[in-house]
């Protein structure tokens, strides 16, 4: 249960109040290593739980769990407390977030959450929501990336994520009706 995978997704949960407080701080220098270190571990602890063959039930809620909760509190803070990313991406980043969580309770309830599995659609979505952060803290900390560069950023990752909100609740009323 408590392997290397799972380690590694937890170290990624206990970077988050960290990250927080370095941005909440105006540390952004802080802020975009936590960051960057806790989007990296995402992508070595599902290579590693495959690689190893040390996937567990708890480490296939409790990563995209810590993406959520990473993401989303990235998100909340570029966008209300220092006003960098726009609000409406911020919103749709979340709204998504919690209809996905609700669709994963409804599909739990139901004993269908195991057939439910990240598509290509929801990966390209992560990624992009990833950059769209990293981008961001990037251009709060060197001043470097043009403004036109984050608007088509930001455009990109909240059409991926709308795309990916209708395709996962499109699977998910199948996988209820029995399809």
């Amino acid at each position: 249960m408590l392997n290397i995978p799972n380690l590694i997704t937890l170290t990624r949960v206990f970077l988050i109040p960290g990250f927080i407080m370095a941005s909440l701080y105006h540390k952004f220098g802080l802020a975009f290593i936590i960051f960057t270190t806790a989007a990296l571990s995402d992508a070595l602890d599902g290579f590693l739980a495959r690689k190893l063959k040390q996937t567990t039930k708890i480490g296939v809620i409790m990563d995209p769990l810590a993406d959520k909760a990473l993401i989303d509190s990235a998100f909340f803070i570029l966008s209300y407390i220092e006003k960098v990313i726009p609000p409406w991406l911020t919103t749709i980043v979340i709204s998504r977030d919690v209809l996905l969580l609700f669709g994963g309770w409804l599909l739990a309830t139901f004993n269908k959450i195991e057939k439910v599995k990240p598509n290509i659609l929801g990966k390209l979505t992560a990624l992009s929501q990833f950059l769209t952060l990293f981008f961001t803290l990037f251009h709060l900390n060197f001043n470097k990336i043009p403004y036109s560069f984050l608007q088509y950023t930001y455009l990109t990752t909240a059409a991926l994520t709308i795309a990916s909100a209708i395709s996962y609740s499109l699977r998910g009323i199948r996988e209820l009706n029995g399809e």
